[in-house]
């Protein structure tokens, strides 16, 4: 009986002992555009799934309003959104380190979930009387795993991943955002 007992626990160390990482499956999609904030925020950016649903990001098991729309938010606004839900739960503060993500707009995505799926970025159309969206099929490459940059986000590493990343950053064009030209600053 004392070696079945023995062995069990044995078994279990390695889980008790595991470390778990705070960007397992988290994942995040950068915009670059030379469009103003404005006009930018003006067209609402979030993303949707396949079914045109908005995608949340959610930290899951805390029994708290974590569930955060995946928006599109420019860094200054991320870090300042991301820092007063820290209150609210502490994983949040993690959210917090992104220094590479600088200059960007930045939406938070599980990228488990989300990494074989199509998503799209939903963006209002702003000449249309009526609340109209437009959409626009984002390629999963943009999908950035913060897993595999872990170590370089914990020993702020900002040029290492931006170089990592270059590829991923999803660049909007005046045409993209489906804009007149006129209405391109």
């Amino acid at each position: 009986m004392r070696w079945v007992v023995l062995t069990v626990l044995l078994l279990a160390m390695p889980a008790v002992q595991a470390q778990h990482c705070p960007w397992d499956c988290g994942g995040m999609i950068l915009l670059q555009t030379e469009l103003d904030k404005q006009q930018v925020y003006k067209q609402q950016p979030v993303l949707v799934d396949e079914n045109r649903e908005i995608i949340t990001d959610t930290v899951y098991g805390t029994g708290k309003d974590t569930y955060d729309t995946c928006s599109f938010l420019y860094y200054d606004d991320f870090l300042a959104y991301r820092t007063a839900k820290i209150n609210l739960h502490y994983w949040y503060g993690y959210d917090t380190v992104y220094h590479f993500a600088a200059g960007y707009y930045v939406a938070r995505i599980n990228y488990c979930k989300y990494r074989n799926k199509k998503i799209y970025l939903r963006l209002a159309d702003p000449y249309s009387q009526r609340p109209a969206y437009r959409y626009l099929e984002i390629n999963s490459t943009a999908i950035i795993h913060l897993h595999d940059h872990n170590n370089n986000i914990r020993y702020r590493q900002t040029a290492t991943i931006k170089e990592a990343i270059r590829e991923a950053v999803l660049v909007m064009s005046c045409d993209k955002w489906m804009l007149r030209k006129e209405d391109c600053r």
